[in-house]
């Protein structure tokens, strides 16, 4: 009997590497034609990869409609405690449609169950639970984020659980799902869980390691081929030159974390306007108010009309890779280069 060398999952630098492999695998290869829900596609079972740098957290593709803004919306969604309709339908108004009440996701809101204070934890949250059982145990294994419960019904969470591993001065993040399309709801999680593990590395002051995603039924529906074909025909035709993905700052605190959040809601409601100065005088690391330049990008592509210009100095705040996001999620909005400093 011949025995794998490695069993390791196949690693590969960022994201965009990862998620166009598994496109293509479930394009090229798939194991299984099934029907769940009404809805027939290809799948795979026992999908794992490894990112060996999970900042580089996005596919950089043009034809991935979801714009960044609406992925860094989810992750503060979750880091808020909420599963609620309200926040998302400003950014993915399709979210809400997975509401049974109209009011909650709890499928999908599985920060509620993350960063939400349980009954029976003495107001802990089972992120701090996990980060105080590395604090106490370095190389513990019990570092464990449960998010599928025993009592869940239809609106069943497709991420299962998510651990958190410190070993010899490194945080690795890995993630378990019981079911994943691949062709939206794989980037949003990998997005708000290597966020979360970062932000975990910061607050530990240790460096950040690798990610790992483990996927039950990796699957894609026929509805959705023609999308990924367009995917896999960019990718094949080539990618941006390296663009830089700008690190969590270390001095990140769960303070700072609750001040975006509250900018947020201020940009999601209309009722604040941010310009470069303004950011600027927030006091927070420039990293945050970056992520704050998206929030406002946001805002003035919802709120205002379709003549006006992205203001260029909130561009030039933003590293090179999400400079490159939002010039492609918006590109008639963009002020001409010369002005914002954008390569193409």
């Amino acid at each position: 009997m011949r025995v794998q060398a490695a069993l390791a999952p196949v690693s590969f630098p960022r994201f965009h590497d990862a998620y166009v492999a598994v496109l293509k695998e479930l394009t090229s290869r798939p194991q299984h034609q099934i029907t769940a829900h009404g809805r027939s596609g290809s799948e795979r079972l026992n999908v794992s990869f490894q990112l060996a740098d999970p900042t580089a957290r996005m596919p950089l593709l043009t034809t991935y409609r979801p714009t960044v803004v609406t992925h860094l919306a989810e992750a503060l969604w979750l880091l808020s405690g909420r599963n609620d309709v309200a926040m998302m339908r400003h950014y993915a108004p399709r979210l809400a449609s997975y509401s049974k009440d109209g009011f909650t996701i709890p499928g999908a809101g599985y920060g509620a169950r993350l960063f939400r204070p349980g009954p029976y934890a003495n107001g802990r949250t089972a992120f701090d639970t996990a980060l105080g059982l590395i604090r106490a145990e370095p190389d513990t294994r019990r570092a464990v984020l449960p998010i599928l419960g025993a009592h869940e019904g239809s609106d069943m969470s497709c991420s299962i659980a998510f651990q958190l591993v410190h070993r010899e001065g490194t945080l690795h993040g890995i993630c378990y799902s019981r079911a994943k399309d691949a062709s939206r709801g794989l980037v949003a999680d990998v997005y708000s869980f290597t966020f979360i593990q970062e932000l975990a590395a910061r607050l530990l002051g240790v460096r950040l390691g690798t990610y790992t995603h483990h996927v039950g039924s990796m699957h894609i529906t026929d509805d959705h081929q023609p999308r990924i074909d367009s995917l896999l025909d960019e990718a094949m035709a080539g990618e941006p030159s390296p663009l830089r993905w700008s690190p969590m700052p270390s001095e990140t605190t769960l303070e700072m974390i609750d001040e975006v959040c509250a900018h947020e809601q201020r940009l999601r409601a209309n009722l604040t306007v941010h310009t470069s100065w303004s950011l600027a005088h927030t006091g927070l690391p420039r990293y945050w108010q970056s992520m704050i330049a998206l929030l406002e990008i946001y805002r003035q592509v919802t709120y205002e009309p379709d003549e006006h210009v992205i203001d260029p100095e909130l561009i030039e705040m933003l590293d090179s890779a999400h400079q490159w996001m939002v010039r492609h999620a918006w590109p008639s909005r963009m002020p001409p280069l010369e002005c914002s400093g954008l390569a193409s």
